[in-house]
């Protein structure tokens, strides 16, 4: 049976690009979004929100494919700053962005003892050095960090936990951050963060 990998936010532009690159790999493709993911050789459109349907979802999954990785890379970004954030957006922002890897490793993980699987989470630079306005998504990036220093000794040696922190990557996501200060403003923090990366580009 050909090995499959779940990716969540497989709609988005990093999640897109993770789905073929996987593809590529030779490993079947779960995309889970809130919005069909075209990219995915299967797509389930789900809310990451219902931690409940989620962990049927997750076990329906490992008992239906040879599971070898689970790739958490959704999330959602308030445009709110500390004491703005209301508890709505703070309670969407854990689950989709923390608590939904959790459930899925839960539900996920006999299944990747099996195949020697791994975990990755796709963090942020946000978790460690962010800009105004976007709170909940810099805490639970940063809290993400946490979730895998943990869960690397709580499932290693079985499984393999680790995470990536991107920088800017060109995506719907990050031109939406930047639309918050406006065009021409926006445009200038562009600027200022190509110059500030090594190779001069988003």
């Amino acid at each position: 049976m050909t090995r499959a990998v779940i990716i969540t936010g497989a709609a988005g532009g990093i999640g897109t690009a993770l789905c073929g690159r996987m593809r590529k790999d030779g490993y079947i493709t779960i995309g889970i979004d809130r919005v069909p993911a075209p990219a995915a050789d299967i797509s389930l459109q789900f809310d990451l929100r219902e931690s409940e349907p989620l962990s049927e979802v997750g076990h329906q999954l490992a008992r239906d494919y040879e599971l070898k990785a689970v790739v958490h890379n959704a999330a959602v970004q308030p445009i709110a700053g500390a004491g703005e954030t209301s508890l709505a957006e703070w309670s969407e922002t854990w689950r989709v962005n923390v608590i939904a890897v959790d459930v899925l490793v839960s539900t996920t993980r006999n299944r990747l003892v099996a195949n020697e699987g791994s975990v990755v989470v796709v963090g942020s630079v946000h978790g460690r050095a962010t800009t105004g306005g976007i709170t909940a998504y810099a805490t639970t990036k940063a809290a993400l960090e946490g979730w895998v220093r943990s869960a690397a000794l709580d499932l290693g040696p079985d499984i393999r936990v680790n995470a990536v922190a991107p920088g800017a990557i060109d995506t719907a996501k990050l031109r939406e951050g930047f639309a918050r200060w406006g065009a021409e403003s926006a445009e200038e923090r562009k600027a200022i963060l190509r110059r500030r990366t090594a190779l001069r580009r988003i």
